[in-house]
């Protein structure tokens, strides 16, 4: 199939073509001719399938070819910096010469130049939720009668705790406009939080049996907690990955991991929240060329952000879920490439590695011929080996003499 046959116009066609982007994903294939058709949806794909694509297209392209007022048409709502400012190049690559205008607005970076180009009314405005609550608070711009209003990454809105704000953000919707919600994982909360925010959509669920990509390969290490930054050294130096990302659970985490390699001679910068959107800028351009070959980062970079060249993942302790997990080394294995992911994991992650292995319906090895594989390591992994087996044989037992009764 192909772009064209699904009403896509040929000035998008030509520009995708020159990007070799020349069929479209699983996503884009459902999600266009229905947007086209003007429905509201929400849907549910994973990160890397499209999603962006699938919304901007027919989006755009319903905008070129209405009415034009001088207002905001569009507003598409995203949880970080950098997948804002990706966006708004993709729309602005699109509308080369079409007369619809755009401006991106998010924090880290001073607001005049976004004021003054908010004073413009662009046809389409791509913002973080907190920036534009920011500015929408001061008078800045007022929103009203948006024809498009996209909700990109629900699930991580939610995670960030923007709920309540995008469902003020919301408000600003025309009535019988076209709504768009795009979730990697749909969970309860999601469908709570966009049911109140439009309750006649169609729902899409572009499912798969594998959550991760077979090209990544995974593997684990028990580990003390105090000799975790010597394991990681131990895997950077015995496995040399060109570009690698070193997921821990907080900044400060991060900070702390990343000065122990640099004071181990090693070329590495930290990444997250806190730091400045032009630092977070200047340190992704320097990843991508190589010349900072790690990022210790924390989950502000496990979605949402455009690297191909990422050879190896680590996670600095396991996340706090499986959805977390698949995310994070999502970042590897992209555009053709292999990619590792390794876990360093205390033996308190026991049983949060086997939901992660249950999620992606494989096992993970284990391994246990490192340096730092300590006799306490092996004494808590075997009481929690012993313990399991036998609470499945009690439940097995159970289960037995369950059956005998009836």
């Amino acid at each position: 199939m192909k772009f064209e046959d699904l009403g896509v116009y040929t000035s998008f066609v030509e520009r995708l073509t020159a990007l070799d982007v020349l069929e479209p994903t699983a996503i884009q294939q459902v999600v266009i001719p229905k947007l086209l058709e003007r429905k509201s949806l929400l849907a549910a794909s994973q990160t890397g399938s499209g999603k962006t694509l699938a919304y901007l297209l027919p989006l755009l392209q319903l905008l070129s070819s209405g009415a034009y007022e001088k207002k905001i048409d569009m507003v598409i709502l995203l949880p970080t910096r950098e997948l804002a400012r990706q966006v708004a190049d993709v729309v602005q690559m699109l509308c080369i010469d079409s007369g619809v205008t755009s401006a991106v607005i998010y924090g880290g970076v001073p607001y005049q130049q976004q004021i003054d180009a908010l004073a413009a009314l662009p046809s389409v405005l791509i913002a973080t939720v907190g920036r534009l609550k920011d500015l929408l608070s001061q008078g800045v711009l007022e929103l009203y009668d948006v024809e498009y209003f996209v909700l990109d990454e629900v699930d991580q809105m939610l995670d960030l705790g923007f709920g309540d704000s995008v469902l003020e953000l919301a408000q600003c919707r025309k009535e019988g406009g076209v709504s768009c919600f795009f979730s990697a994982t749909v969970g309860s909360d999601v469908c709570e939080v966009v049911d109140r925010m439009e309750s006649d959509l169609d729902k899409i669920n572009i499912a798969t049996d594998t959550f991760v990509v077979d090209d990544i390969v995974h593997s684990a290490y028990y580990v003390e907690r105090r000799l975790m930054c010597n394991l990681l050294l131990h895997i950077l130096r015995s496995e040399k990955p060109k570009c690698t990302i070193v997921f821990t659970r907080s900044r400060n985490m991060a900070d702390m991991v990343t000065k122990q390699l640099c004071d181990n001679g090693m070329v590495a910068e930290s990444f997250h929240s806190e730091r400045s959107q032009s630092a977070r800028e200047y340190i992704l351009a320097r990843f991508k060329s190589g010349e900072t070959p790690i990022v210790v980062a924390t989950d502000v970079m496990s979605r949402g952000i455009d690297l191909d060249n990422v050879e190896c993942v680590i996670n600095y302790g396991l996340p706090q879920s499986a959805e977390l997990y698949i995310h994070r080394v999502g970042r590897t294995g992209r555009a053709g490439r292999s990619g590792k992911a390794i876990s360093m994991c205390e033996p308190t992650d026991y049983e949060l590695l086997g939901s992660i292995q249950k999620m992606m319906k494989r096992s993970i090895p284990i391994t246990t011929n490192h340096p730092y594989h300590t006799q306490e390591v092996t004494k808590v992994l075997s009481g929690l080996y012993t313990t399991s087996a036998t609470q499945s044989k009690t439940k097995a037992k159970a289960k037995s003499k369950s059956k005998g009764k009836r």
